[in-house]
């Protein structure tokens, strides 16, 4: 090991420091791959893990949860449950996101609990503060979650029970509103803003944790008191005596409603899991392709160094090295290339983690799922993990190189001429067919279903796509090189000819090279399509569905899960105004489908048509909108029907608010609202089944048209607005035009990373064209030497590496352009839908598409001049002498 180490040392590292300036391309290509992958990796992970923490932490000890779909708990049914001779406790719990003050910073959860109910689930610690009263019993410094015999544990938790209006606030809370126990601080609902008196602070621990500590928990009775809902629980959550058997479960589900249900604390979590796994999966892939990409610059460096030191492997050989020695140099130069590029990563990923971090927890807020990130941290499991994905890349990439460099045979080193060249028909004929091969796998890999709603045959097809088109490359190329150089020459002369003839000579030593380039081009023009036809079909949706002129609801009305309803001295002050508007209430109701979450729609129908639309995937429009508004039918949007499998002419069926809907689904529609899918019904219909005349909120339309039309929707907003803050009411009053300005600044937003790993890999790509050009130059410096010295001059021998450049690139970009094309019917068609649940109009951005062209091109000719200028390092008569 020792011998070989100094071996290494000998013949590699003075090569690495001879060519420092190459070197350091080579490896900063690696280690930006490198922190690319491990920082999406990190950023992601870490959104993840928050998410699970705080429903972990929020369910505590619960066995099960006790919920009604759409609505809330009775209160009395706390009651039932105890009873029950297998339920050892239960706790209320309600919640809801409130603001501080008149300001809108971040949004408060306040949490409503059952001190004494509470001990048995949930640990609240108290933190020590100068404004606690020192208390020396251990009753007053432990929480409700502690078992002490004799009621609530805790002055704090006592006063907390009987005192209105106080609450015991997080830490996180109280250092971002600057405020101590003691102080006194306003809190606004949705219908109402009262004082709080804060008692205690919690520790940082458990269910305090969540939400950064930007929490508060109050007494059951003041929370319903302070949001005006009295009555009622968002859940009850149960501790079985163990162990915890399905005849136990039947018992408690015997004393229940049929409109309540037992989930498993685990079932959101999992519903979150699933709705942000593919999100969190696509992003990984597609940050593996800088590594990827990365990897063709380790290949090109090391087949460099190969190519260029045949003399020296044959004197090795000679002296007594074996194929194997000379095969490990070579995968140790590889190796390296890995540990010190991942050595540079992980400073670099760490950075970048703190940029992606917000970014992608704000992207996954939007679209799936509320998570706080407050930092993420490299693991040991992780840093191993990029570790042996980063040396495995370099090694694989490393693999070819040694394998032709162990092939140097010693007599070699005798030779006065370079080696003849191997006749390589046979295989490249045998390369093309296995690309054919791989590439007819894609349409069958393409049609098999996802895998636990992942969709792998999809990325399976992917992956043999692009690698079916690097195998077809090398006979493109030869096949480029025997029609295009006749061509070249009657255009563009001689030297055109000669560049573009030695692809025909270039074979599958350009093949490593090439796949990198169809790679980073396919994968470009692929994700330009999918996020040009995203954005035109989210237009035309937002343009045609949210076409409204203002939109009032709540505040806060999605995070807190749409649970608040407009007050009705609002709505009745929007009724006074139909003389002048238009209005198309509507109601949003979550559920669930055997756990696909989705939104239960309820809309004034006839006004919603007569003003906007729906985008038909599946159904007929004209026969579909009578049955809609008479409340004979519902509609399914795309993401629901996927999920669920439910088609148009079977029946969607499901209890809400104690009263069963049985209706069949008239058609399918685009909608691309991403937490879960969407079925709309008539609002009238849903009113005589529940009874429940509230509205979520309402979509307003101005019947006037015309000039100064922003001008009235302005004043009429900062109506609404006043008027509701006058009554004590917190409502959102949202313009048409910003509301859709948001909604495809989001979209955005959501693909600026995206944007990023790309421009990313298309660099490495294009210094990857420049490495490999640099080989075949080096490998035929002799031919360019004897040209120079029968006469040619300086400028024609840059002119023919120019050509050669050239036409690499435009077959690479032709058939990376193929590639993305097909790539872009996979993403749109198979991975998007199986992933989300949604496709898209398909729609090509030409420009966009064609942006990668110049820029490669342009790389690669620049990369043609140093090239160039390794042929006039020697003299033409030392080769001449040579030979």
């Amino acid at each position: 090991m020792i011998a070989f180490i100094r071996l290494w040392a000998w013949f590699s590292l003075r090569q690495f420091r001879r060519h420092a300036w190459r070197s350091l391309a080579v490896l900063f290509g690696i280690a930006l791959g490198a922190a690319v992958f491990t920082s999406v990796r990190l950023a992601t992970d870490a959104a993840v893990r928050s998410f699970e923490k705080s429903v972990d932490a929020i369910s505590g000890k619960a066995d099960r949860t006790i919920v009604k779909p759409g609505g809330r708990l009775p209160e009395k049914l706390i009651a039932d449950i105890l009873r029950s001779p297998v339920v050892r406790a239960a706790s209320p719990l309600s919640s809801t996101y409130v603001r501080i003050g008149d300001v809108n910073p971040e949004p408060l959860l306040l949490i409503g609990i059952d001190p004494i109910q509470e001990r048995p689930l949930r640990g609240w610690s108290l933190s020590e503060s100068p404004s606690t009263p020192p208390s020396t019993s251990r009753e007053e410094k432990s929480s409700p979650g502690e078992t002490a015999a004799g009621g609530p544990a805790g002055s704090q938790w006592r006063e907390l029970m009987n005192t209105p209006g106080t609450l015991i606030a997080g830490g996180g809370f109280l250092s971002a509103a600057g405020l101590h126990p003691g102080d006194s601080v306003l809190l606004r609902s949705t219908n109402r803003g009262a004082p709080f008196r804060i008692l205690a602070g919690l520790q940082p621990e458990g269910p305090a944790s969540i939400e950064g500590g930007n929490i508060a928990v109050c007494d059951i009775a003041t929370f319903q008191e302070f949001t005006g809902i009295f009555g009622v629980v968002d859940r009850i959550d149960v501790v079985f005596y163990p162990p915890v058997t399905a005849e136990k479960l039947n018992a408690l589900r015997q004393s229940l409603p049929e409109d309540v249900s037992i989930e498993q604390p685990s079932e959101t979590r999992e519903t979150g899991q699933a709705m942000i796994r593919s999100y969190q999966l696509n992003l990984s892939v597609l940050s593996f392709v800088s590594l990827f990409v990365g990897m063709f610059l380790v290949y090109s460096l090391i087949s460099l160094h190969a190519t260029s030191r045949r003399k020296e492997l044959a004197i090795l050989r000679a002296i007594g090295a074996s194929s194997r020695a000379i095969f490990l140099l070579f995968i140790a130069e590889g190796a390296v290339f890995g540990i010190v590029g991942w050595v540079v990563a992980i400073p670099t990923s760490i950075l970048m983690t703190g940029k992606l971090l917000g970014r992608i927890s704000e992207t996954i807020s939007h679209l799936f799922v509320r998570v706080y990130v407050e930092g993420a941290g490299i693991t040991a499991g992780e840093a191993v993990f990029s570790f042996a994905i980063t040396v495995l890349v370099a090694v694989a990439a490393a693999c070819q190189p040694a394998f032709e460099a162990s092939r140097v045979r010693a007599r070699e080193a005798l030779l006065m001429r370079e080696a003849p060249v191997r006749n390589e028909s046979r295989l490249i004929r045998m390369l093309a067919l296995a690309g054919l091969a791989l590439l007819a796998t894609v349409w069958p890999l393409s049609r098999m279903p996802a895998i636990s709603g992942i969709p792998i045959p999809g990325y399976f097809a992917t992956f043999f796509l692009f690698l079916g088109f690097a195998l077809l490359s090398p006979l493109c190329l030869r096949a480029a090189g025997s029609f295009i150089p006749p061509i070249a020459r009657r255009v563009a002369g001689e030297t055109a000819y000669l560049g573009s003839r030695y692809l025909k000579d270039a074979g599958a030593r350009v093949a490593i090279s090439a796949g990198a380039l169809i790679t980073a081009i396919g994968l470009f023009t692929a994700l330009a399509i999918m996020v040009h036809s995203f954005r035109d079909t989210v237009y035309a949706w937002v343009h045609q569905s949210i076409n409204g002129d203002l939109y009032a609801r709540p505040k806060m009305s999605d995070i807190n899960h749409y649970r608040d309803p407009l007050p009705p001295r609002v709505v009745k002050e929007l009724m006074r105004m139909r003389g002048e508007l238009d209005l198309v209430p509507y109601r949003r109701v979550p559920l669930s489908h055997k756990g696909v979450p989705y939104l239960l729609e309820p809309i004034d129908t006839g006004q919603f048509l007569a003003h906007s639309g729906f985008m038909f995937l599946e159904g007929n429009r004209e026969t579909a909108a009578p049955l809609l508004d008479a409340g004979k039918g519902v509609l399914v949007s795309e993401v629901f029907s996927t999920q669920t499998g439910l088609r148009p002419g079977e029946r969607f069926q499901t209890v809400v608010a104690g009263a069963g809907l049985d209706l069949p689904i008239l058609g399918i529609i685009r909608d691309y609202r991403t937490q879960g899918g969407v079925v709309y019904m008539a609002l009238a219909q849903f009113e005589r089944l529940t009874e429940d005349s509230s509205w979520t909120g309402t979509s307003i339309f101005m019947k006037e048209r015309g000039p100064g039309m922003d001008a009235r929707i302005t004043a009429l907003k900062n109506r609404i607005l006043l008027d509701a803050a006058d009554r004590g009411y917190s409502l959102e009053a949202t313009e048409g035009t910003i509301l859709r300005e948001n909604i495809l600044r989001i979209f955005d937003e959501t693909f600026a990373i995206t944007t990023v790993l790309l421009m990313i890999s298309l660099l490495i790509a294009a210094l990857g064209i420049a490495t490999t050009l640099t080989i075949l130059v080096l490998e035929r410096a002799p031919q360019f030497l004897t040209m120079i010295a029968t006469g040619a001059a300086t400028g024609q021998i840059r002119a023919i590496i120019g050509w050669e450049a050239a036409m690499m690139v435009i077959i690479g970009e032709a058939l990376g352009l193929a590639c993305g094309f097909v790539l872009s019917a996979l993403l749109i068609y198979v991975i998007n839908k199986q992933s989300f649940g949604w496709t898209f109009i398909y729609s090509v951005d030409w420009l966009t598409v064609g942006a990668s062209f110049p820029l490669v091109c342009a790389t690669a000719i620049l990369a043609a001049i140093p090239a160039a200028q390794l042929v006039f390092r020697l003299p033409p008569a030392m080769v001449l002498r040579e030979k």
